[in-house]
């Protein structure tokens, strides 16, 4: 099992013979040109080996998870494989910029090719009350497909596993967690967020001084690093690779980019391997 990490959530991994891309976006401007990365990423340049890639995995519809920029170039004969939701407006998505995609059931260990399998997990597990007391779902009555927006994705070759959380909250996925214990006896590999994606503080007015932005910005830092040290101490890997939410603001909010108050991965792994029991 071989891994790879272009830019924030897209990862490519090699199973075997077998390669899948994870949640491709590499072209700059998603969310109305203010998210960036940083380096720069020349798709252009990469193009051919994207294409390369036997299958894309796509966690959820947000655009730093599935970018239309970045599909929009990427060879249409890859087929996508995502969880099957109760509403699929991200399978419609999909197919109205031209690619064939595969709707998994949730939980259902999917052969690929041969030695490549994955499985995707709903993050509520396929329980609409639990999604409900942090969403409000819309349809109660649903209870054979998530109405979560997040999924978790496991991919295998038979001897080494690897899971990739996504944006999936460690809360609301601890039921999740647990079955992905009894699926599996030894995570190799967990791939999780470490960081806050979201306008909260630097673009909220309520502060007095930046230092103030600042000074939440790492509190919600801590947060979440600690979110991901859930996932860690739950599955108990035996690597971790903190990613995904890894962006620049660009445009008229580059001015603001230093308010968030991120932490760079290096100081996630130095934090979160601080806090693992030896």
């Amino acid at each position: 099992m071989k891994i790879k990490l272009y830019r924030s959530a897209t990862v490519g991994i090699k199973l075997d013979n077998f390669k899948v891309l994870m949640d491709p976006w590499l072209v700059d401007g998603e969310y109305f040109g203010s998210w960036s990365h940083f380096p720069k990423f020349d798709l252009d340049k990469y193009l051919d080996e994207i294409n390369s890639y036997d299958a894309i995995y796509i966690s959820h519809i947000h655009p730093d998870h599935c970018s239309d920029k970045t599909l929009k170039k990427i060879n249409k004969n890859i087929p996508i494989y995502i969880h099957k939701y109760h509403a699929p407006f991200l399978k419609f998505k999909l197919e109205k910029i031209g690619f064939k995609t595969i709707e998994i059931k949730n939980a259902t260990r999917t052969r690929l090719a041969k030695d490549a399998y994955i499985n995707i997990y709903a993050a509520d597990n396929c329980d609409p009350d639990v999604c409900f007391k942090f969403f409000g779902c819309s349809d109660k009555s649903a209870t054979s497909h998530s109405q979560q927006i997040d999924s978790i994705a496991i991919f295998d070759d038979g001897k080494n596993v690897l899971v990739n959380t996504n944006d999936s909250p460690y809360e609301l996925a601890k039921n999740t967690i647990n079955r992905i214990k009894k699926d599996y006896d030894n995570i190799n590999i967990l791939l999780h967020g470490y960081q806050n994606a979201s306008a909260y503080p630097q673009c909220f007015d309520n502060f007095h001084t930046d230092q103030e932005k600042l000074n939440e910005g790492k509190k919600i830092a801590k947060l979440c690093l600690d979110r991901a040290l859930g996932y860690i101490t739950s599955l108990k890997p035996q690597l971790f690779l903190p990613f995904a939410g890894t962006y620049a603001l660009s445009g008229k909010l580059s001015n603001i980019d230093c308010l968030r108050g991120i932490p760079t991965i290096d100081s996630a792994i130095n934090y979160l391997s601080s806090k693992q029991k030896h």
